[in-house]
């Protein structure tokens, strides 16, 4: 099935870095197409930030390690490059300070995602700009890249089918649980 406006070969990815309290930030990374059909996905090793970074980064650290460290090293992983990097973590915006991929944080509008019990979505300072809504949908992009919008606009437009913007997420979040199973809930 052939979707609208030369649509046909692009992906989407999503991107989530969940922190479990005993093993650490988790990341993953799911590409898919315009079906939201998987084409690619990537997760890493649990990673715990050191006493010397917690100190050195200070309130810096986990848009460091979620963003500039396990987005970076998860993106780079992937064959395919996404039109845009969609994640459910504020944190991972900070991806966008090291790569020329458009990268949008997503949640259901006038709240904030529910985390899970044994994953949650690790807490930042630092909040992107809110600057729309699809599908009802909070769509936010970092401060320092506001034109990302206009992509994230003009992908939205060329789809043939609107996608569920959360569902891929529980996909990467079950994906990561079985490959750290330690990470499930006891």
């Amino acid at each position: 099935m052939s979707t609208s406006k030369g649509t046909d070969h692009f992906s989407l990815g999503f991107l989530t870095v969940r922190l479990h309290s005993d093993l650490g930030y988790l990341g993953g990374y799911l590409l898919v197409n315009s079906l939201a059909r998987p084409l690619e996905f990537h997760c890493t090793l649990p990673v715990k930030p050191t006493r010397a970074q917690s100190i050195l980064y200070g309130p810096t650290l986990v848009d460091f390690l979620c963003g500039e460290q396990i987005a970076r090293t998860l993106v780079s992983k992937a064959k395919l490059q996404p039109t845009i990097v969609w994640t459910d973590s504020p944190a991972v915006l900070a991806l966008r300070n090291v790569t020329d991929i458009p990268v949008c944080q997503v949640r259901p509008s006038g709240k904030n995602s529910e985390p899970a019990k044994d994953l949650a979505i690790p807490s930042t300072q630092h909040e992107g700009v809110r600057r729309g809504e699809l599908s009802g949908m909070d769509i936010y992009v970092s401060s320092q890249h506001q034109e990302d919008w206009e992509i994230v606009a003009k992908c939205w437009r060329e789809l043939s089918k609107p996608i569920d913007l959360l569902e891929p997420f529980t996909r990467i979040v079950d994906a990561l649980q079985e490959a750290h199973p330690s990470s499930k809930a006891a």
